[in-house]
């Protein structure tokens, strides 16, 4: 199912489909986020996302703790989420087929190395759990909780073709469908999952994401397409 084309927020439109409003707000690991006071909110990104270290006692425990209860919403959640996380690494891998910005480029870079960490403890519950780590083919059972976002053989084909001046924006605007419809996912399981770890999971998701689609919108708007 192909979802979200397009995000509108605060006069910003990218055309191409449905529109999505979201609010400013949050950090996004190791990047610097505008929100739409004007503030501004940095965080580190964590050393284990860099080194892919080994988790600690710590992170141990609470990844126990992640299984001691949850229910069909906590498991659809997480095949959903790295299904969609497997779209959108295959658009981070094509961040090289044109030119970005070097703002741009440290973000899809955040993204990328946080969503492989993501998607490792994900599939890692799902295993432990005992369930399948692919969603069922069904669409109608998906729709509730807002779908997975699909790249097209289309998306892929534009990007490449894209001349020099129009790259970033076409791209970035795909990138914005691709964390749009996580915050779609998240907001499902906040209201209908379970389990601690998994909660404390798409919170940091909804919040994260949509930080990045607020960059995001400020660098369409600050470096339009030519």
């Amino acid at each position: 199912m192909s979802r979200l084309r397009a995000v509108a927020v605060t006069g910003v439109v990218l055309a191409g489909g449905a529109v999505l409003f979201l609010a400013g707000c949050g950090a996004l690991d190791g990047v610097t986020i505008s929100t739409g006071g004007g503030q501004q909110a940095t965080t580190q990104l964590a050393t284990t996302h860099g080194s892919h270290a080994e988790p600690s006692a710590t992170e141990s425990a609470q990844t126990a703790e992640a299984g001691a209860g949850y229910n069909d919403a906590d498991v659809m959640f997480l095949q959903m989420m790295v299904a969609r996380q497997i779209e959108t690494a295959k658009l981070t891998a094509r961040a090289g087929d044109g030119e970005l910005s070097k703002q741009a480029g440290a973000l899809v870079d955040a993204i990328a190395v946080t969503e492989d960490d993501e998607r490792a403890e994900m599939s890692g519950w799902l295993k432990a759990w005992g369930e399948d780590e692919q969603p069922a083919d069904d669409a109608d059972l998906h729709a509730e909780h807002g779908g997975v976002s699909t790249l097209t053989a289309a998306d892929l084909e534009g990007l490449a073709s894209a001349p020099e001046t129009q790259f970033q924006t076409q791209y970035l605007n795909l990138l914005i469908a691709q964390q749009s419809n996580a915050v779609e996912i998240a907001e499902y399981v906040a209201e209908k999952g379970r389990n601690k770890g998994v909660l404390e999971l798409a919170e940091r998701i909804d919040t994260s994401r949509s930080a990045q689609v607020q960059q995001m919108l400020k660098l369409i708007a600050e470096n339009p397409a030519g």
